[in-house]
């Protein structure tokens, strides 16, 4: 396991893990309801991804599992919601042009009740757990397993409270809830009509 919390991916690096990223989730309801065209899906996915991984290199830290078989970003409490100044730095200022305006405009109406919830939820100086993605030839290696243990420890290190994290895919609550997670709160926003599940782990 590859963890960096302190930004020393290469430039190619980075493109690496965005393009494995936008193949491990091109099937994701998330990405699905943002993009439906599943023929250019992966393609955008990892235009939007590549920011992502920026803006935890900076804020929070990017877990890379061996020979590519998947990637985990999490980032500070404290920056969740994003600012407009880190979304400049990090390149996410330009989401609307990587994957399209329609696009763009389904993720603020969904992002929009999740933050609502986040900010009614969230203990103090928490770390969010952004996103865990294996490629589909790494899936049933335990790999997501041991990312978001790495992770884990490494924001108990940090001194983190607790861990946040939201998914829109039903499949994925069991096993957070296996990994120790428990459900705070469930919603289907109006504006979306997709169901997201807020779970929460204690670092303590």
């Amino acid at each position: 396991m590859f963890n960096d919390p302190v930004g020393v991916l290469t430039v190619a690096q980075q493109k690496t893990v965005a393009a494995m990223l936008g193949q491990s989730f091109s099937q994701d309801p998330f990405m699905a309801y943002l993009m439906p065209n599943a023929t250019t899906r992966a393609q955008h996915t990892t235009k939007l991804f590549l920011p992502m991984i920026r803006w935890c290199l900076r804020y929070g830290g990017v877990e890379v599992a061996p020979e590519g078989g998947g990637s985990l970003l999490w980032v500070s409490g404290q920056y969740v919601p994003f600012q407009l100044s880190q979304m400049v730095r990090s390149g996410l200022i330009l989401a609307p042009f990587l994957i399209g305006l329609s696009a763009f405009k389904r993720l603020q109406i969904h992002e929009a009740a999740c933050e609502h919830a986040l900010k009614a939820k969230a203990p103090q100086h928490f770390a969010y757990l952004w996103v865990v993605g294996v490629h589909p030839n790494s899936v049933g290696r335990g790999i997501g397993k041991q990312m978001i243990q790495s992770a884990l420890d490494t924001m108990r290190c940090q001194g983190y409270s607790a861990c946040l994290l939201r998914t829109e895919n039903p499949n994925n609550v069991a096993l957070y809830e296996h990994l120790g997670f428990q459900q705070i709160h469930t919603d289907l926003p109006v504006g979306s009509g997709l169901r997201y599940w807020l779970l929460s782990k204690e670092l303590a």
